[in-house]
């Protein structure tokens, strides 16, 4: 059959399916999602927005397009869509930390009735500018089960997989939960037209989230910690902001809620004047905080309804080297011991930096290690350690550390994953004798900010949630050797709190993309990756 060339226009949209808002046509060719839909609530993935050419079908084709990002915001092609929920979805997330690092993403991902993006290959495309706002020449390629993606003059990406290997819709996608947003025009596609299958009207996009404290009004709820004590009930911490604009931070309030039943059901939320409690190994629940000149902890022997006056920690409030020091989180281990986690920025000039340093003059990390419930400490150990000079002096720790997130192998290895400032990948740092000595920080397995939510689940599994792609939950179920990342949402904040509430099920909370009520889900662990568990 001969080829043929489709310029993608919405027009009046009855050749259209669109999930998440309508589209409309505008100057140019451009392509976009009505204003006034742009930050509508869609029963799938919050700001996400697909528009599915139904008139047109091909197996293999060819799309040409021009798009453009900013900070948070993802623009894409849809190839091979049966219906709202099974497609390929080639597409460039950003968020703001990859920008400003110079961290370009390309990435194949599959939608496979399950409501999330299922990620196939995501690789950082080398040669193309990551500068916020500049219109970008692109093109799709499918051919098979091979994808090549071009973007620019030298940008390039090359992928296979055969989930769809049949004729299918091509379409359109845009994720902006803040306006301005992404833009995408001038969408050409190009191939040998197939016969065009019925569109499957009754499959939509499902809805695998839920609002575990419903609130009236613009209250935007930000959940900070969770524990779960032995008889499975759920203590939930979280703030409420009456107002947020988004450079400056408003008034907080703090509230605690508690489930019964793994999280269906919550208690009225009870204002209270804590945030992030802990479970110790011994069972105590505490919780650390800065008072005065020093950091104290607070013990509840009431599951948190009231606490004991505050003990004074030997943690340390500064540290040479340091600008700010700040504790967190805390960790507990196999063994009963409990790690604290701490770092700030460091005050280092350029005239003592060494060459070897990693990073620029940002953030350094250290590891606390207590073996009586979190009571006393030991002395601060850097988590990286890179070695020596050429004279024998200890180099110093790497400065591109941020957030950190520990989990402990069936071995009794502690693995961390580390944000980083400017790294294009996470860091990952090991520790083979209880955290009293770290080796040198190293490359980690995939890019990843915001990353306080971790779980180790019955099965062994290791779970964490993170930005970029988007809301995105890496499995592994192999020790942490390899990793599969699955987008669940927009979750443009990526924080939130999770805990493992029936074997291999994991109940997650976190933090609403329009700033709004926080969100949670239900992921199962399968062996063939994550599934959602409606409840």
């Amino acid at each position: 059959m001969e080829s043929c060339r489709s310029l993608l226009r919405i027009g009046d949209g009855r050749d259209w399916r669109f999930a998440g808002g309508d589209w409309a046509d505008g100057e140019g060719g451009l392509l976009s999602v009505r204003e006034e839909q742009s930050r509508a609530e869609s029963d799938g993935m919050q700001g996400m927005h697909f528009a599915f050419a139904r008139n047109l079908s091909f197996q293999d084709c060819t799309v040409r397009f021009e798009f453009r990002l900013l900070g948070h915001t993802d623009a894409g092609i849809i190839l091979r869509a049966q219906d709202e929920s099974h497609f390929y979805l080639v597409h460039f997330p950003n968020c703001g930390q990859a920008a400003r690092a110079q961290n370009f993403w390309v990435v194949l991902s599959k939608m496979d009735g399950s409501g999330y993006l299922r990620q196939v290959k995501m690789e950082m495309m080398r040669r193309v500018p990551s500068t916020k706002g500049v219109w970008l020449r692109a093109e799709v390629n499918i051919v098979g089960r091979r994808i090549i993606v071009r973007v620019g003059d030298h940008g390039r990406f090359e992928a296979e997989d055969d989930t769809y290997a049949a004729p299918g819709h091509p379409g359109v996608f845009l994720c902006s939960p803040y306006p301005p947003g992404a833009q995408i025009r001038n969408v050409v596609v190009e191939g040998a037209p197939a016969p065009i299958p019925p569109w499957h009207e009754a499959v939509r996009q499902p809805t695998n989230w839920a609002h575990p404290v419903p609130t009236a009004g613009k209250i935007w709820q930000c959940p900070l910690g969770m524990v779960r004590f032995p008889d499975g009930e759920l203590l939930l911490n979280y703030e409420a902001h009456s107002e947020k604009a988004r450079a400056e931070r408003a008034r907080a309030t703090s509230y605690a809620v508690r489930s019964l039943d793994a999280g269906r059901t919550w208690s009225e939320p009870e204002e209270v004047s804590w945030n992030r409690p802990h479970l110790t190994p011994a069972g105590r629940l505490i919780r650390l905080f800065e008072s005065g000149e020093s950091w104290v902890t607070a013990e509840s022997p009431d599951r948190g309804h009231t606490w004991f006056d505050p003990a004074p920690t030997n943690l340390p409030t500064a540290m040479p080297g340091l600008t700010s020091f700040h504790p967190g989180p805390l960790f507990n281990l196999a063994d009963g011991a409990m790690l604290a986690f701490g770092g700030g920025r460091h005050e280092l000039n350029d005239a003592a930096l060494n060459v070897w340093t990693w990073g620029a003059l940002h953030c350094q990390k250290f590891a606390f290690r207590s073996e009586d419930d979190g009571r006393t400490w030991s002395e601060a150990v850097n988590v990286d350690t890179p070695g020596f000079d050429a004279e024998g002096k200890a180099l110093d720790g790497n400065l591109d550390l941020t957030e950190l997130s520990p989990m402990q192998l069936s071995d009794g290895r502690i693995m961390v994953l580390i944000r980083p400032i400017y790294s294009p990948w996470m860091w990952e740092t090991w520790s083979h004798d209880g955290g009293r000595t770290w080796g040198p920080c190293v490359r980690g397995p995939f890019p990843g900010y915001a990353t306080p939510n971790v779980v180790r689940t019955a099965c062994g599994a290791l779970l964490i949630a993170h930005r970029l792609p988007w809301l995105t939950v890496h499995c592994s179920l192999d020790e942490g050797r390899t990793w599969q990342g699955t987008i669940i949402d927009s979750g443009t904040w990526a924080m939130g709190a999770m805990r493992e509430v029936e074997p291999n099920v994991v109940f997650y909370v976190y933090w609403d993309s329009f700033e709004l009520s926080m969100r949670a889900q239900y992921l199962r662990v399968t062996p063939s990756g994550l599934e959602p568990v409606r409840r």
